[in-house]
């Protein structure tokens, strides 16, 4: 009889375990989820990031290169970016500025771009990054440099 009252004690004892052992189940079950979640959701973030990135590279079309710069300051604003991908996109926007002020004259490089005003249209455009006002040719070089410019001046995500 010992015996039997010693399992069925042993029975009882698991029995009452058994409501926290399906909580710790659930729970990790849960947080499981989550970063899966997260996981998938940075992924997706970083697909649009890398779209954003080769068409801000695109120094073929500069109506491309504007909705690319566009998404990554809109990406950039996100709770998925890091500071990481901040400092990344703030190097990536200082290199597009470089190459925007450095370019010849848009009528003397290529044909089929967009006209952006009569011949000798200059634009100013104000970067505070640089401390300087600058002239650009193009509504287009314009356009593309205050967004780069928004696109370093983004607050940096928190780690």
């Amino acid at each position: 009889m010992e015996f039997a009252e010693g399992i069925w004690t042993g029975v009882l004892a698991a029995a009452a375990v058994a409501p926290l052992a399906t909580f710790g189940v659930v729970l990790v079950a849960y947080l499981t989820y989550r970063q899966k979640a997260h996981a998938d959701k940075r992924d997706q973030w970083w697909k649009r990031a890398q779209w954003g990135i080769d068409s801000a590279l695109n120094d073929a079309d500069p109506q491309r290169r504007l909705a690319g710069i566009k998404v990554l300051v809109q990406l950039i604003g996100s709770d998925l970016a890091t500071p990481e991908d901040a400092d990344l996109m703030s190097a990536l926007a200082v290199g597009i500025q470089d190459q925007e002020l450095g370019r010849p004259p848009r009528e003397a490089r290529t044909t089929g771009v967009r006209a952006d005003g009569p011949p000798g249209t200059r634009h100013e455009v104000r970067l505070d990054s640089r401390d300087q006002t600058v002239v650009v040719d193009s509504a287009a070089a314009a356009r593309i440099l205050r967004e780069a410019e928004k696109l370093i001046a983004v607050p940096r995500p928190m780690a």
